[in-house]
This record gives structure tokens, sequence and C-alpha cells, in this order.
């Protein structure tokens, strides 16, 4: 699980935006602030503000140009040397040294924790500052003494701009959680997301090992033992018998391994769009799965293709798809029928083509049915397949975009439905 303190919240970005727009707006109230100044030919303060102001400029140069940590260190440690020496200059009656709220309130956010001792450098040297202004009763810079009405506008205006200040970055702080925690949220929600596909893709890929390694063993260890008992037989009906019996092993062996490639295919190649022949797919995968001997004559085949405009999609894709459902009906056939049916269906338009494989075979237990497509489940003791088919299926159907679900009968048969989108735009 994901946790908030793992997410990062304040981006270089924000913070060289952020910090652009103070500069601005702080550039503005230091020159509206220093009106007064210029009126009573306080020349000495116009000089110390405007070389201040050039040097501001400087600092906004290197933060447009990505130097955003040391422009954030330079702008604080600037902006509270210029409060000392103006608020020294004008006294305490001037309001000055009010800017000094807003900058201790605004520091953590333009400053980086980055640098611990920095940080802390520009958390306390403002509250130093303060103390020596009171401490001296501002007199430390003083270069000229202001009348009553002087006082009383220059503190007016200092006060004034300090308040706006002081809220615009309220503002901003406001404006800048509710983005933070929102882009929180979403990349909480994605990360969360992506976590639990990992719990359940390492589940699936405990289960998938153990199960592949067990899977493998046993027809190979069948094989070699029927290797063994052929060395040392000389009758010919057992050895004839005995090459039965492998090749059902190796077969199984083979359909084994064709479904980790496809299990492999689909993860590891993406989407082709191209023109589909259900025609062609359906008579390839009849031929394929076709059984052989006996049980050869007892298939019975139905193809009802209902397409009215071409189909775009995955054509190796949906091979598999058919392939795995097609095996799976002959598996599960009913010994007790003279016929093994397997019916073959699609209706396509424009949006989506509906794929339909029906079969009369022994069904399966509705109880069962919500697991089918889980992965290695076999819905009885006596299943002959890998449980990898089904499992298959389903996550290439859902890699093309589509859906897959089935109906069945015990005794009656089972109905597989495909559901799959028409890629033709």
């Amino acid at each position: 699980m994901i946790i908030k303190s793992d997410v990062k919240l304040i981006t270089r970005k924000d913070r060289q935006v952020e910090l652009s727009r103070l500069m601005r707006l702080v550039c503005v109230i230091v020159i509206a602030s220093s009106i007064p100044d210029v009126y009573y030919h306080i020349w000495s303060s116009v000089i110390f503000i405007g070389s201040a102001m050039c040097l501001m400029g400087i600092i906004y140069y290197f933060n447009s140009k990505g130097h955003v940590e040391k422009a954030g260190h330079a702008l604080v440690f600037l902006f509270s040397v210029v409060l000392f020496v103006n608020s020294s200059q004008l006294g305490f009656s001037s309001f000055a040294f009010l800017y000094y709220l807003p900058l201790i309130t605004i520091t953590p956010f333009i400053v980086s924790y980055r640098n611990k001792y920095l940080y802390y450098f520009h958390i306390v040297h403002p509250i130093v500052f303060i103390t020596a202004l009171f401490a001296t009763d501002f007199q430390i810079f003083a270069v000229k003494t202001l009348l009553v009405e002087e006082n009383k506008i220059m503190s007016e205006v200092n006060l004034i701009a300090s308040l706006v200040l002081s809220y615009y970055i309220v503002i901003l702080r406001v404006r800048y959680n509710k983005r933070s925690e929102k882009k929180y949220n979403d990349l909480l929600q994605d990360l969360n997301d992506q976590n639990s596909q990992l719990q359940k893709t390492n589940k699936e890929l405990d289960r998938f090992v153990y199960s592949v390694s067990h899977d493998l063993r046993a027809p190979l260890a069948s094989s070699l033992g029927l290797v063994e008992l052929s060395k040392t037989e000389r009758d010919v009906e057992k050895l004839l018998h005995y090459n039965l019996l492998k090749e059902k092993t190796l077969r199984r062996l083979d359909d084994y391994v064709n479904s980790l490639l496809n299990f492999s295919r689909n993860h590891t190649v993406e989407i082709v769009k191209e023109k589909v022949d259900f025609r062609k797919l359906f008579d390839d995968c009849i031929e394929f799965n076709r059984p052989y001997g006996n049980n050869s004559s007892k298939l019975a085949v139905k193809i009802d293709i209902n397409q009215v405009v071409d189909f775009m999609g995955d054509s190796m894709r949906i091979r598999i798809v058919l392939n795995n459902l097609v095996s799976n009906a002959l598996k599960y056939h009913n010994d007790g029928l003279s016929e093994q049916l397997i019916a073959l269906a699609v209706s396509c338009d424009e949006k989506k083509a509906v794929i339909k494989v029906r079969d009369n075979g022994i069904g399966i237990d509705p109880s069962k049915l919500d697991h089918v497509f889980e992965m290695f489940y076999r819905a009885s003791e006596t299943a002959k397949g890998s449980g990898l088919g089904l499992y298959i299926t389903r996550e290439v159907v859902e890699k093309m975009g589509g859906t897959i679900s089935v109906d069945s009968i015990i005794g009656s048969g089972t109905i597989f439905t495909v559901e799959l989108p028409n890629l033709n735009e």
C-alpha cells in the first residue's frame, strides 16, 4: 500500500512558477511602499531599495533558467536584509517590520529542505533580525526622523502593503494545498492500482511457477517410464500400446507448451489491426484440432457467418481464442453420444463481432462457472486440460478490449460467447 509520505507533492516546476509570481508581486509592493520615501526625500532608502530591486531581477532571471533552489535561498535572504535595513531606517512607527510576517509564512514553501542547514538558517534569521530591531529600538541604520504626518502615511502604506502580501500568500497556500491534495489523490490511486496489480501478478506468478514445474514434469516422467518399459519388452502388441501412451503423453506436453507460448505472446506482442477472415479462421481451427482415429468420424461441425462489414482486429489472438475453445470442447465431449457437435458462429457489424462456440459435451457444473477462467482451475478431478486454456483465453480477449462469458448445462453442452470491438477507425 502506498502512503502519503511516499508521494512528492512539491515539485521543482511548482516552486519555480510560484517563486516567479511571488517575486513579481514583491517588486510591485516594494516599489509602491517606497513612494513615500521618494516623496520625503529619503534618498538613502530609495537607493538601497533600487539596488535590491536590481538584485531581485537577477534572482528572477536565474529562477527562469531553472536554478530554482539558489533563487529561493537568495530571494528569502535578500528580502529579509531589505526589511531589516528599511525597518531600521524608518523606525517602529513605519510598520515596515510587518513584512516579516508574510516572509516567515512563505519561506518553507520557496526554500527546499534538501539542505537542512540552509533551511533552518532561513527560518531562524528573520527572527534574529526582528529581535535585533526591537532590542535596539530600530536605531541601527536610522538616517532621518520623520514628522508625525509623514509617519502616519508611511505606516498606512506599509500596513496595507504587508496585508495585501500576506493575503496573497494565504491564497497561494490554500490554492496550492487543494491542487496538491488532488494531485496526491490521483497519484495515490494510480500507485495503489499498480500495487494491487503487482500483488495479483506476484501471486499468479508463484502459482504459475509451481504448477508449470509440476505439470511439465508429470508427462516427462510418464514418457521416461514408458521408454524404460519399452527397452525390455518384446511383445509387439505391448510395444504398440506403449507407443500410443507415449504419443498421448507427448501431445499433452505439446498442448501445455503451446499454452505457455500463447500466454507469453499475449503479454509481449502488441495488438495488430488487420482485416479478419472468419471463414479461414474457423476452417483452420477445426482442421488443427480435428481428432484422429475413430473419433474423427463422430465430429460434426456447423459454421454460421453473418458479416455485413469488414472486421478489423488481431487475427493471431482471435486464432488463440478459437483454438482454446474448440480444443476445450473436444476434450470434454460426451462419449455416450453418436455425434460430437462443434458449432461456430459469428455475427459482425461496424461496432463489434460476437463469436459463439457451442458443443454438446458433458457440460460444466453451474456452481463452478464463476471459476473456469481462473489460472490452473480444473472443473473436475478427471479434467484432462492444463488449467491454463480458459485463463489464457480470457486474458487474450481482455487484451483485445473484449469480453467472454459461458453458459452450460450438465449433460447438454456449453456455449462460450466472445464479444470483440471492431477496430475499424
